[in-house]
């Protein structure tokens, strides 16, 4: 690091197609520019052979990326190998979660420090979490899909209404909502991998087949099916977005209801959903004293969350959140995500929580930086 520049952050984004070939721009853009503001530089790199792995031992290799310039927009160029990297690779495929791996553990060798660790699936994250006392209540019951049997039993413990989803993060995709109607149908609703709302019957002596042909490889788990819903029938979630600032300390950033389409059965933003300030939408469903009794639960569960996964997981620089509020008022935490989006904030005009969602990545990074500096020096 030069005494000019606090140090560079590469980010890691998967290949897509487009033009910078990454998903975020919008975010990447802003993050880009939060930087600069703070005597860092960000640059952006696909986890592939495209960018030039680096040698083994070589800290003087180059990869090949792009840089956000305010100007001429993104710019494709060499860099050297970063200071911090900032994995926000979203992985859609086994490929390229290895690739990915293969380039943390390859610059990680060579002196790059990573910004923050993911987390597992969220079976494993459940089990952990299961441990406090505090969470235990907020916890769906959480069965790991392994086949007929595990359906089947979860259909009869269920009572013969289930929520299925993707062990790890799909942003509401690949998910199904299943009830039986009678002793002869089910009743399938959800979206499928392309994220299309889908609604079917099939008959029940089909289900099994139906479902291991829709899980496919993944793997998947079942939670009772939970009355996430508002008055008009709109299923929606409560997004809290936890950061470390400048000091390393843990901090909401903001919290933001998520609502989708009626027929979704999810809420994120992906499938087409759009966000609310949380306790104005909080106080419509419940009134004025339910809702500041739920936000003040969130804000509880939300502090202890993070610390409590990295002591099992190790080290994390930001998560997000998902709440659930049934019909009746109470709170369930849905998941953790490390890699999580922000766009709630901007959607719901919380121009603070905006802000600060880009600014705490760079600041995290530079207080990582400066903390290995004093390290050196002492």
């Amino acid at each position: 690091m030069s005494s000019s520049i606090n140090g560079t952050i590469g980010v890691m984004a998967c290949r897509r197609p487009g033009s910078p070939p990454f998903a975020e721009k919008h975010y990447l853009r802003e993050l880009s520019l939060a930087a600069e503001k703070l005597g860092m530089k960000v640059f952006v790199f696909c986890p592939d052979e495209d960018a030039g792995l680096p040698a083994a031992g070589n800290r003087a290799a180059s990869i090949k990326g792009y840089r956000f310039d305010p100007g001429d927009g993104w710019i494709s160029g060499s860099f050297p190998l970063p200071d911090v990297i900032y994995d926000r690779c979203l992985h859609g495929s086994p490929h390229e979660s290895a690739a990915a791996g293969e380039w943390i553990s390859r610059l990680s060798q060579q002196g790059s420090k990573l910004w923050s660790r993911g987390l597992p699936g969220k079976a494993k994250v459940h089990q952990l979490l299961k441990r406090s006392p505090l969470l235990r209540p907020h916890l769906p019951a959480t069965i790991r899909y392994a086949g007929a049997d595990s359906l089947s039993r979860a259909l009869l413990v269920l009572n013969g209404s289930i929520f299925m989803k993707p062990s790890g993060g799909s942003h509401g995709r690949h998910s199904i909502y299943i009830s039986l109607k009678d002793n002869h149908t089910a009743l399938l609703q959800g979206r499928d991998r392309s994220n299309t709302i889908f609604r079917q019957a099939v008959p029940v002596q089909e289900l099994n087949n139906w479902v291991r042909s829709f899980t496919g490889r993944r793997r998947f788990i079942i939670q009772p099916y939970l009355r996430l819903h508002n008055q008009d029938g709109n299923p929606y979630d409560v997004r809290s977005l936890i950061q470390k600032n400048d000091r390393g300390i843990w901090s909401i950033t903001g919290i933001a209801v998520r609502q989708g389409a009626e027929q979704g059965m999810t809420s994120n933003l992906h499938g087409g959903g759009t966000a609310y300030p949380a306790l104005p939408y909080l106080i419509s469903e419940f009134g004025e004293e339910k809702a500041l009794a739920i936000m003040d639960t969130i804000r509880k569960l939300s502090a202890r969350i993070p610390p409590l996964l990295e002591e099992g997981f190790g080290r994390l620089g930001e998560l997000g959140i998902d709440f659930g509020v049934d019909t009746r008022g109470r709170v369930w935490i849905l998941e953790a995500n490390s890699k999580p989006g922000r766009r709630a904030f901007v959607l719901t005009g919380d121009s603070k929580a905006a802000r600060l969602s880009v600014e705490h990545p760079v600041q995290y990074a530079r207080y990582l930086l400066l903390r290995q500096l004093r390290r050196v020096n002492t």
